[in-house]
This record gives C-alpha cells, structure tokens and sequence, in this order.
C-alpha cells in the first residue's frame, strides 16, 4: 500500500506571486534556523523533498518550492531558462523576506541555485548544487551544446502525457523507477515522485531547449562559498568536475562513491552530513 504524506502541522505552505504574475508553490517548516530553499529536479516538484526537510527541520527553516510548471505553481509557456528559474527564485526570496538565505538545489535546481548565486551575488549565504545540470552538459560529448536536440525534447513532452494518461495507481506499477522504490520499501518517496509526475507541465520542456548555466559564464561570478556534490564518475569526468568548479571562486567539489544522479536517494546519510559539514563552516 502507498504510503501518502502528509505535512506536519507545524509546516505552513502558501503561494508568492513572482515575475510575470506567475504564483509559485512553497511549503515551509518554520523555526528559528537560517533560512534554507530547496530548487528540486526537473520532474520533480518541492514535496518530493520532504524527507531532506525532515532530516534538516531542526537546524534550519527549509523552505520547499515548485518551480514553474511543477507541482501547484503556474506553468506558462516561456521562462524556463536559467536567468529566468534564478529570477523566480530571488522573487520568492524577496516575496517571503528571506535574508542570508543558504540554497540547495539538485539537477535542474543545482543549475537554478548556481545562476542564482551568479547573477545576484549578494543574496544567497552559501549554495549546495546537488549534481547540477550544466555539469552534467558540459560532460556530455557534445561540450559545445547545452540543450538537447528538438527529438528529444519532443521524447520529454511525451514522456509527460503518458504520464498524466495514467492514475496514480497505475504509474505506481507501471514506472520502472516509482515500481523499483515501491519494490524497495520506499513507498512514500514513491509516492511522493508519482504525484510530482502527474502535476508537472508539458511545457517544462522548454527548461530542455533552454539549456543550463554555462560554467565558465556563471560560476565566475559566483561569490558565496559553494559546495558542489557529484555522482560517482570516472576520472576524465572527475577532471573535468574540477575544472569547472574550480571556477567558482569559493567553490568545494565532492565526488560522493557509489552515488548516482540521484545522490541524495543513493547515498542519504553521506550526502546529508557532507552538507552539515560544509554547512558548519558556513
């Protein structure tokens, strides 16, 4: 049976209107921590980040927000690329007064969190890129193209519609990753994954066409110490890793063994206390 979550009643969630008029989604835990914001994948949306939240609850105010076109926030046509995501991101920010905040981002929210430290350097206390996406570009064969060709996006957005085609239920068995957890004993991250597929829009594929945040563009730029987690991959990548972190003037690289994409999912209680670590410092 899966498991649904709930939030707990000490967590409060609302809308900010940002950009364009476009509302974005948050839920928050609250507290007298620092303020810590949460830019989750590009599937994804901010609940599927309730376990870290929990882990991280007592030490910080973590707020989890959907990106537009994920979860309950608007999902217009355009503003996908990686100055508009870190736009949304500051407007959150400034809608939720948010001071010093620390900024965690995995995949499309690494990329959102680096072009956010980048494009408004005063704003964010310390950044925690979580396998960001422009890495993942700039190892691909093709270094000079940040985007993916126009057959694969149309792969995506069809990827999506079979999605929203399908009950809850029925992704629950019929998705080989939300099967595979489910078979693992993970229901509610199951759960959690399945409901962020059937909310997420078509028109993310736009993030696709759009790229990600070029390292040698934007990590310059970067002026908050940085802290940079990367799967396990072999060495020609690794070098490649430290090039482009290198960049960044504060910046901390750790490949995490035996993690894929998805580190925080493969290798939890070390990437968790990577993160404490860093953040100890910070």
């Amino acid at each position: 049976m899966t498991v649904e979550t709930r939030l707990p009643e000490a967590w409060t969630e609302g809308f900010v209107e940002v950009e364009d008029g476009v509302r974005l989604h948050y839920a928050r835990t609250g507290g007298d921590g620092p303020p810590l914001v949460v830019a989750h994948g590009v599937f994804d949306d901010g609940l599927c980040r309730i376990p870290l939240a929990r882990d991280l609850a007592d030490e910080y105010d973590v707020i989890l927000y959907d990106a537009r076109g994920h979860g309950q926030s608007d999902a217009p046509e355009a503003g996908y690329g990686p100055d508009d995501r870190a736009a949304d991101l500051v407007g959150l920010l400034d809608e939720l007064d948010l001071q010093d905040p620390i900024l965690l981002g995995h995949s499309m929210g690494g990329d959102t969190v680096l072009a956010t430290a980048a494009n408004y350097p005063d704003r964010p206390r310390a950044v925690v890129a979580v396998d960001p996406a422009g890495l993942l570009g700039h190892n691909r064969e093709n270094r000079g193209d940040d985007g993916i060709g126009e057959e694969e996006v149309e792969g995506v957005r069809e990827q999506i519609l079979w999605w929203h085609d399908h009950s809850k239920a029925e992704l629950l068995e019929a998705d080989d990753e939300l099967a595979g957890h489910v078979e693992a004993g993970e229901e509610e991250l199951a759960s959690l994954l399945a409901d962020a597929r059937l909310r997420v829009s078509a028109n993310i594929t736009a993030v696709f066409r759009s790229g990600w945040a070029d390292p040698e563009d934007h990590y310059p730029d970067v002026e908050a110490p940085t802290l940079v987690l990367r799967a396990d991959v072999d060495e020609e990548a690794r070098e490649r890793d430290r090039e482009s972190v290198a960049l960044i003037p504060d910046g901390l690289l750790v490949h995490v063994d035996d993690a894929g994409h998805c580190i925080f999912r493969d290798q939890r209680s070390v990437a968790t206390e990577e993160v404490r670590s860093f953040l100890a410092d910070h």
